[in-house]
């Protein structure tokens, strides 16, 4: 069974490379880059799963999401939280 959360998402176009970098604060400001704002949602959320599957595997708790305010937020499945 999984448990579904949803983090706040940031987005910043680096004005050199015009990559774009995600990071999700909430989430010990796990971050990626990529070349669209999808590219880089699809990589910073294989490394949040990948955080918080550390996590799950350490028995650690998992971040709660803050409270929602404006912005834009990813939804994240993770399997075996409690």
């Amino acid at each position: 069974m999984s448990k579904e959360f949803q983090y706040k998402i940031e987005y910043e176009v680096d004005k050199e490379t015009r990559q774009v970098v995600a990071t999700i604060p909430e989430l010990n400001h796990v971050s990626s880059f990529g070349d669209s704002f999808a590219e880089a949602e699809a990589n910073v959320r294989e490394a949040a799963l990948g955080y918080l599957e550390v996590l799950v595997k350490e028995q650690k708790e998992i971040p709660k999401p803050a409270f929602h305010t404006e912005g834009t937020y990813i939804k994240l499945f993770i399997p075996e939280a409690v």
